[in-house]
């Protein structure tokens, strides 16, 4: 990632930096709407969301939006960059795990992000706390499936899996802090609670290779992906999911300190 905090990132970095800090909420106290958003830009610059503004969650909402839409690879500029959103890559997981065989997906990253929208937004800047919704058409996380008999690891089978999810709502609640760097405050927040409704999803797996006397444990290995493995692999994906949107936010709030996100003066 290029060198942060560097005072001549353009506007989309400060577009940048607010989006993502809605990508993960906190529940707080509303904050009146206005008619007009205060997202604007001052020559090159962003002038951020003031933080006494009637509209700011409106502000917010349009900058995480802009960020989802137009700048989900994470480049800011030619020097500055943080993790992309899309695709955003998971780390390996243990998925099943039983007294015989040992079942994980590794090289696993999800797509599909540029397609949701934010649908609610509040915010309490006092309080440092937050909360978003978002509302998520189709994601697709691929990755390779690997699983072996433990007493017999020469015994195993790989396969290209994807976990696919339609129509789904992500709401999420952010607790923020303020820390200090070389005499300058920058806002890092926590996710503290995290929630999604998920209208459709399956796994699929394909391209199977097996290795050593495979075909007299075929049936352990085909009960351990079998249905059970659906809500093992979307507990294991939205728990990741969780800890990647909150570095990658952090990642965005490191840009610049927190009253150039948040001025007080309108």
């Amino acid at each position: 990632m290029a060198t942060p905090r560097n005072s001549s990132c353009c506007c989309c970095c400060w577009s940048l930096v607010l989006q993502l800090v809605l990508l993960l909420g906190t529940f707080l106290l509303p904050v009146a709407h206005g008619s007009t958003s205060t997202f604007t830009r001052i020559g090159q610059e962003a002038t951020g969301c003031p933080r006494n503004s009637p509209s700011l969650n409106r502000c917010i909402e349009q900058a995480i939006q802009y960020y989802i839409s137009y700048m989900y690879t994470g480049l800011i500029s030619e020097r500055t960059s943080v993790s992309s959103l899309d695709p955003l890559d998971l780390p390996d997981a243990t998925l099943i795990r039983t007294d015989d065989v040992l079942s994980t997906s590794s090289k696993r990253s999800t797509t599909g992000f540029r397609n949701m929208y934010i649908t609610d937004v509040r915010s309490d800047i006092a309080r440092l706390e937050f909360f978003f919704k978002f509302h998520v058409a189709a994601i697709d996380t691929r990755g390779t499936y690997h699983a072996r008999l433990l007493r017999h690891p020469g015994i195993a089978e790989w396969s290209q899996m994807t976990y696919s999810i339609r129509n789904s709502t992500i709401a999420m609640q952010l607790k923020g802090s303020n820390v200090e760097y070389e005499d300058r405050v920058y806002l890092k927040v926590k996710v503290t609670q995290w929630e999604q409704q998920i209208g459709d999803h399956t796994v699929g797996f394909r391209w199977f290779t097996m290795s050593g006397n495979y075909s007299q444990h075929s049936d352990r290995f085909e009960q351990i992906r079998g249905r059970d493995i659906l809500p093992v692999v979307e507990r294991e994906l939205m728990g990741s999911l969780q800890q990647r949107f909150q570095l990658l936010l952090n990642e965005v709030l490191f840009l610049a300190p927190f009253d150039r996100f948040f001025p007080t003066s309108y």
